[in-house]
């Protein structure tokens, strides 16, 4: 584990010294699949680089965040650290639509981390602004069973 989250910080790194535009911001949700059942809602922070070029169709790049889905149960606090590509596509200049694909690093101890998969629809507001709605899941398994940690979220993302 602490391999892949040296070889993500080395990529996001990497990555940020190329042209492109650095969006960080934060969604908000209410819990869906397994999670709502031991969880009433999660709160996270996203960090992307988009490779973008003026007036291309597709932009992607990678993407960390961090997720805590606060339990309604008296029971710690599940978090993760999703580490995934990011590509959108641009719809009528202020529309944009797509996925974010990769893995989620288990942060508390008692769950298992496990592939990661949110699709997106934002709406520029500004040119440094968009606003997204968003259903995430977070797909955990272990030994004893398979739980999809999941949400539907809103959330804001500001351009540097």
């Amino acid at each position: 584990m602490k391999k892949l989250l040296i070889i993500a910080v080395v990529l996001f790194g990497y990555t940020a010294t190329a042209q492109g535009v650095f969006k960080i911001g934060g969604t908000a949700g209410i819990a869906a699949s397994d999670a709502k059942e031991i969880s009433d809602w999660a709160l996270g922070v996203d960090a992307y680089y988009m490779f973008e070029k003026e007036d291309a169709i597709l932009n992607f790049g990678p993407t960390v965040g961090f997720r805590n889905f606060f339990m309604s149960e008296d029971v710690d606090d599940v978090q993760f650290l999703p580490i995934a590509g990011a590509a959108r596509i641009k719809l009528f200049g202020i529309l944009n639509a797509g996925v974010d694909l990769g893995y989620a690093v288990a942060i508390s101890d008692f769950v298992d981390g496990g592939l990661y998969y949110r699709p997106v629809v934002g709406l520029d507001i500004a040119d440094t602004i968009e606003l997204n709605v968003s259903f995430e899941s977070i797909s955990s398994s272990n030994d004893i069973d398979n739980v999809t940690w999941g949400n539907i979220n809103v959330g804001v993302l500001f351009e540097f």
